[in-house]
């Protein structure tokens, strides 16, 4: 080392070296060094528990009968608390839904990959890793009374984690002063993602879907209960099931609640606007089946000629009716023996 260097170093180990204030830096960055490996191994054995313990309950569900159901931390303001009453909302009134099938809720871990894609596909990572049948994650973007954004991935019953389905929508604020409602509203939405034949009536016996109707019936009831799109939502399920329930009681619930969403003057979805014309169109039947009324039947004939006349223009029921022309085309020129005769059938 160059000689001019040497009065610089003198005075390094002289003054800074042996110095109060070296030493306190000195054992200021041994404190921190010691903290850190102790987080990090903390972190580790962590990983290692929740390993230990998702490996536990996916050999404990498979070889239980009945539904998993994952609750991954829904994070934003309030979303610790919003998990938590999540998680009883399903283990209180899930089984309401289920018709007696058993099931299992557990705590996922936070899904922490960003963007949509990424976020799907340790959505399906975990179902694969622990069994279960569905997900939940989701986040709150506003303050503590904003609802919870929410998304699930669900096998519904009997899919492969890769083919699950993906469900988006909200929840609603869950405290304790709309508890009883809005805990329904949760364990109905998870379940009709759980079972997606609950949107249908017609998937299940009618006397299975009396409870549920009547449950859903009160949640509408409740003005303040339900987000506008989760309050559609519900009014189409508890629809389909009424109908296929039947009664007079249902009916004129299902009239009242579709001509009222009808001439609400709202912008409806054109899917949406379908089915209550049609729902609607049938409640009046059936009504007008126990006691006939003329002018029943002729409101019920306008919503259900305007339905068709929308769903003309559905691009699904366009191809079937060019198929349809095309089938019976072929059924014509195979009825037509005296074309045949003249060209001996033949094709060129």
């Amino acid at each position: 080392m160059p000689t001019q260097f040497s009065p610089l170093i003198d005075w390094f180990n002289a003054t800074i070296a042996g110095s109060a204030l070296w030493s306190g830096f000195g054992l200021l960055a041994a404190i921190i060094l010691a903290i850190w490996l102790i987080w990090s191994v903390a972190k580790m054995l962590a990983r290692g528990v929740r390993a230990i313990s998702d490996s536990l309950a996916s050999r404990k569900r498979q070889s239980t009968q009945g539904f998993g159901i994952a609750v991954a931390p829904v994070i934003g303001s309030g979303g610790s608390a919003q998990t938590k009453a999540i998680v009883k909302a399903l283990d209180t009134h899930l089984g309401l839904f289920t018709f007696g099938s058993p099931f299992e809720v557990v705590k996922a871990p936070r899904i922490r990959t960003k963007g949509a894609k990424g976020l799907r596909s340790s959505a399906i990572r975990y179902l694969e890793k622990s069994s279960t049948d569905l997900v939940l994650w989701g986040n709150r973007q506003g303050g503590k009374q904003s609802p919870s954004q929410i998304e699930i991935l669900s096998c519904g019953g009997s899919l492969s984690p890769a083919d699950a389905h993906h469900f988006e929508g909200y929840f609603p604020v869950l405290n304790a002063q709309n508890e009883e409602a809005t805990s329904r509203i949760v364990a109905y939405l998870v379940a009709r993602a759980l079972q997606p034949g609950l949107s249908d009536g017609s998937a299940f016996k009618a006397e299975k879907l009396e409870p549920v109707a009547n449950i859903l019936v009160e949640c509408l009831n409740d003005p303040d209960a339900l987000q506008d799109r989760t309050r559609r939502t519900i009014e189409h399920d508890y629809s389909s099931m009424a109908l296929h329930i039947g009664g007079e009681m249902h009916l004129k619930r299902v009239a009242e609640l579709r001509r009222k969403r009808l001439s609400s003057g709202e912008t409806l979805p054109p899917t949406f606007e379908v089915h209550a014309r049609i729902d609607l169109g049938r409640a009046l039947l059936g009504l007008s089946a126990i006691n006939f009324d003329p002018v029943r039947v002729r409101e019920a004939m306008d919503h259900l000629k305007i339905a068709v006349e929308m769903l003309k223009g559905d691009p699904i029921l366009q191809m079937a009716q060019a198929t349809n022309q095309a089938v019976q085309q072929g059924q014509a020129m195979l009825a037509n023996r005296k074309r045949f005769s003249v060209t001996g059938g033949s094709t060129i």
